[in-house]
């Protein structure tokens, strides 16, 4: 975990994420100087997601085999959260443990970006996918202020990565 850097010591308001490898891809959330997090995938079948940043690292798989929901551990195995995307909806709702709730969608019906939203502080992050990309695929956008109001923002930047990822290899396989 030393070899992030904390969110706390960001300055830009966006992050590119690069993508690194071929056959295994793993992706890194960074400024361009200074790395912020980490996501690999681990499994057969790519079933299981590592999250890994200066402020803790997470394991995101599902929670049965052919259940939708996924859920949020610490390496350890404790439980810190559940993933649940909506029937007959593009949204997927994000239960912490701790009490945040948010809810990831695109916000616009043929826009590249979803967005984490909060009732009550509105608009957390977006995550915009790049066209012809293959090195870097997103950009993740945030108020800086939201650092201070959320601790758990590493999580949702990288979780929201993960979601769209899993989105576009469903509509991949239905293709």
């Amino acid at each position: 975990m030393d070899q992030f850097r904390s969110f706390d010591q960001l300055r830009v308001s966006e992050l590119p994420v690069l993508r690194h490898g071929f056959w295994r891809p793993w992706y890194e959330l960074t400024d361009g100087q200074f790395s912020y997090g980490k996501l690999t995938y681990t499994g057969a079948l790519k079933r299981t997601c590592l999250l890994e940043t200066a402020n803790g690292d997470w394991v995101v798989k599902r929670k049965n085999w052919i259940g939708r929901k996924l859920v949020i551990e610490q390496p350890d195995g404790i439980e810190t959260g559940l993933v649940t995307p909506e029937i007959w909806s593009s949204k997927i709702t994000l239960n912490l443990n701790n009490g945040l709730v948010a809810t990831f969608y695109n916000k616009k019906v043929l826009s590249r970006t979803c967005t984490w939203v909060n009732e009550q502080l509105g608009d957390i992050l977006n995550v915009e996918t790049k066209i012809w990309s293959r090195k870097k695929p997103f950009i993740v956008k945030m108020d800086l202020d939201m650092i201070k109001k959320i601790p758990e923002l590493p999580l949702l930047a990288l979780l929201g990565i993960n979601l769209v990822l899993l989105k576009q290899a469903q509509a991949a396989a239905a293709s």
